[in-house]
């Protein structure tokens, strides 16, 4: 799945081929978002968190 497919891409206004790919995450204490910058063709990891391999 690419990531323009996915519920989590937010497009940019000025160029749709870039936009932002949103995570939500939870820990016993809060809950944050986690934004990572994407090009929209490239593919979505099968791994649960691609955050994670990009820290």
């Amino acid at each position: 799945m690419k990531y323009k497919e996915s519920k989590n891409f937010f497009p940019h206004q000025d160029n749709p081929n870039r936009g932002d790919y949103v995570e939500r995450v939870v820990d016993p204490r809060q809950a944050y978002y986690k934004v990572k910058p994407v090009n929209a063709e490239d593919e979505v990891p099968e791994s649960a968190s691609e955050f994670s391999a990009n820290k």
